[in-house]
């Protein structure tokens, strides 16, 4: 046993867990410090207990149960490894029988009649955009587009780009609206949802083939009481309705996917060092096809298209009170958004549209 103590800082700074998680782990009887002072609670942890740290959060950020997360951290290296194979059999046969559940269940529902038809609207949502660089990056990889589209529809659209390709996400804006345009110029009557799924593909047909570069993609098309939405990535959508926020989409990464499946924490999750990595992106090796989703609109509705250098870095509170704030004037609700962003230090780039129907 290495007999080196560590204090909960420095096992943070060493295991690239913060102090958070290394408490939550220590409440769970995951990983306890090796002495606690009686008097101040300061908390010391052997040099040996670095390794068990990360693979505490390794398998934490799988998805895996504390209970087994116990057993398999006290287990020789061959029968540990033996462990997580065992339970990563299971967690495939799983997915398995949700998918042909999920299956039936979407056939089903499609077989549904409709509640009601469409109202269209011809009034045109009032729209603006920001976009700002931010304190830190050298390059503006975000990009967004409002834009007119056939039909008395308008395009709200933000993209994230990463890696080495800085004008891959206004190049794939680009490519989805004049897509949108087609589709639903040559078909006014098509249904936006349809339109988007197929405009899709010239987004897809811009990833680069090899590296890392890659970008995310959320597009919405409001017609008349209707929001329509392709989304992939962690930019988001979120709707204003008097007094309710709704957040429309989900951020497609591994960890928040656990989060809404109750197998991580949401203080887990924050303090995890992979709580930013994408699963799902227009990058090479990622699945890239889109979540569809569909929101009534009704009038005074706000809504907003974001990237993550805004809803990321700004205080969930914050940016709920400059959303709620009822603000007539869009331009100087965007560039609030956007000073919030910089107030919070500006670590990443900043893309905002709005629209107010």
């Amino acid at each position: 046993m290495d007999e080196t103590l560590l204090s909960i800082g420095e096992l943070a700074a060493a295991s690239g867990l913060s102090p958070k998680a290394l408490r939550l782990y220590a409440s769970s009887g995951l990983l306890v410090p090796r002495r606690v002072d009686p008097f101040t609670g300061y908390r010391s942890y052997g040099g040996d207990q670095v390794e068990r740290a990360r693979l505490i959060a390794a398998l934490r950020g799988l998805g895996m149960g504390l209970a087994r997360i116990g057993v398999l951290c006290d287990l020789e290296p061959d029968a540990a490894a033996a462990e997580l194979r065992s339970w990563w059999r299971q967690e495939e046969a799983d997915a398995l029988s949700r998918s042909a559940a999920v299956h039936d269940l979407a056939r089903d529902l499609g077989e549904l009649p409709s509640e009601d038809a469409m109202t269209t609207s011809t009034t045109t949502p009032r729209t603006t955009s920001a976009l700002h660089i931010g304190h830190v990056r050298t390059a503006q990889q975000d990009a967004v587009l409002v834009r007119s589209l056939p039909g008395d529809r308008t395009l709200l659209a933000v993209a994230d780009g990463f890696g080495s390709a800085d004008d891959l996400a206004p190049r794939i804006l680009s490519a989805v609206a004049t897509a949108l345009e087609r589709e639903l110029g040559s078909a006014p009557s098509a249904a936006p949802l349809a339109a988007l799924e197929t405009a899709w593909a010239a987004a897809e047909a811009l990833v680069p083939a090899g590296g890392e570069a890659g970008s995310t993609l959320t597009a919405a098309v409001v017609d008349g009481d209707r929001l329509h939405i392709a989304h992939l990535g962690d930019t988001r959508v979120v709707l204003v309705r008097g007094e309710q926020i709704e957040h429309v989409t989900q951020d497609h990464t591994l960890l928040r996917s656990l989060v809404e499946a109750g197998r991580l924490s949401p203080e887990e999750a924050a303090a995890h060092p992979d709580r930013a990595v994408l699963n799902r992106a227009l990058a090479a090796g990622a699945p890239t096809a889109p979540d569809l989703l569909v929101r009534r609109l009704a009038p005074g509705d706000l809504v907003l298209v974001a990237s993550d250098g805004l809803h990321a870095v700004v205080d969930p509170a914050e940016l709920a009170e400059a959303l709620l704030g009822e603000p007539e004037d869009l331009d100087a609700l965007a560039g609030s958004l956007v000073e919030r962003a910089l107030a919070a230090g500006g670590p990443d780039n900043i893309g905002v549209v709005l629209a107010r129907v």
